[in-house]
């Protein structure tokens, strides 16, 4: 790695940290660069703008998961096999993209298309297509996109939970969590 990617990586390392701590707006420039140990001058040489580094800092660590990848492993396993499997999947990703969440709770209602993360939306997409599959097979109940929908929305709200709480609202572990809400949701939709 080139000593100018190692300038770089320092500046997001810090960004990401002071983001996900404080917000956006609270974060200023001169606290990642003493964060980063450079000059404040030497983050616009590589970035331009605040808002700049934010979304190539945003781009950058969020860690993608291949649901069509994840989905086709599980196909030929039960109903309740496959979502619970996919469940915990989901969770990973969450749990890897643990700042990035927390970079967005911190943005008012109107700044959310601020951060251009995909955090859902794709993940959100295959499922319908998976839940579609599986009812046109005749193999569940419910309508595929808001079966996708109430699927995240279950494990978000609990990783939520987890985030919000620094993990103290209960001392059941999370993924325990998840695993219920996954065995109950396979039973609610499987025929």
């Amino acid at each position: 790695m080139s000593r100018k990617q190692k300038t770089r990586e320092k500046i997001m390392k810090a960004a990401l940290e002071l983001f996900s701590k404080q917000g956006y707006f609270k974060t200023t420039t001169r606290e990642i660069a003493d964060l980063a140990e450079i000059n404040e001058l030497t983050l616009f040489r590589h970035f331009g703008t605040k808002e700049n580094l934010f979304q190539q800092t945003t781009q950058a660590y969020v860690q993608d998961i291949n649901i069509k990848g994840e989905i086709e492993q599980f196909k030929n396993q039960s109903f309740e096999v496959s979502i619970r499997e996919i469940a915990l999947d989901y969770l990973e990703f969450c749990i890897e993209n643990t700042q990035l969440y927390k970079i967005q709770m911190h943005l008012s209602d109107n700044m959310k298309d601020f951060v251009r993360l995909k955090l859902s939306r794709g993940y959100q997409k295959e499922l319908k297509e998976y839940f579609t599959e599986l009812k046109d097979e005749d193999k569940i109940n419910g309508d595929p996109e808001k079966m996708s929908v109430v699927f995240i929305n279950g494990i978000l709200g609990a990783f939520t939970v987890y985030v919000l709480t620094d993990n103290t609202f209960t001392d059941i572990p999370l993924e325990a969590l998840v695993i219920e809400q996954a065995n109950q949701f396979a039973q609610y939709y499987k025929k």
